[in-house]
């Protein structure tokens, strides 16, 4: 056998994986070749180095990356965006006062009292979807696909209805409500400067 498949040997010994040949044949080369035993003493070394390295320190950058994401505690926020989860909470509160008829008293314009308490349902949720977004601003994103048909909707059907005379236009204005509620979403949801600058700072 030629020098390299003993090398080869040396090196899975080193590695804890099979040789391929026997110890004893092993042995009997290296006594015969020194330029084996000083590959076998090189790679001994280098083997032991190499797991003996230590790993290289790593900075710890937990304190600026939590604050780059708003961390769910408030820190880190720019004051526009203090100012918009304030928002979604005076929305919200607006929001769950005028459910309440409707879903306690089945009381809304008229409507059949199943249909009232559905409709304050649905009222009812998507306040509690903007204090959601208040109280954890890195989550909105997740929020406003379902929030953003919601209030579409009831925009447009709104605005329809209003044209063909079906209500009025001062009836229909509470969705200005929601609209807010929407608009105060998105833009915590795409903060603008401030937040990445941080994230692109070293």
């Amino acid at each position: 056998m030629s020098c390299q498949t003993f090398r080869a040997a040396i090196s899975a010994h080193l590695d804890g994986e099979e040789p391929g040949i026997e110890d004893a044949e092993l042995e009997d080369h290296l006594l015969r070749c020194g330029a084996c035993r000083s590959f076998r003493h090189d790679a001994e070394v280098m083997h032991r180095e190499l797991r003996l390295t230590r790993a290289p320190a790593v900075p710890d950058r937990t304190a600026s990356i939590l604050e780059a994401i708003g961390a769910d505690t408030g820190r880190g926020y720019a004051p526009h965006e203090g100012v918009l989860r304030v928002t979604l909470v005076a929305v919200a509160a607006i929001m769950i006062v005028a459910a309440l008829p409707a879903l306690v008293l089945g009381d809304d314009a008229g409507l059949p009292v199943h249909a009232a308490r559905h409709v304050g349902s649905f009222d009812l949720a998507l306040a509690v979807g903007f204090l959601f977004a208040a109280w954890r601003p890195s989550r909105v994103s997740g929020l406003l696909p379902v929030v953003g048909a919601l209030v579409a909707c009831l925009v447009a059907t709104s605005v329809l209805d209003v044209i063909e005379g079906r209500t009025g236009a001062l009836a229909e204005t509470q969705h200005v409500v929601e609209l807010a509620g929407l608009i105060a979403a998105w833009l915590l949801a795409h903060p603008l400067a401030p937040r990445r600058a941080r994230l692109s700072a070293p």
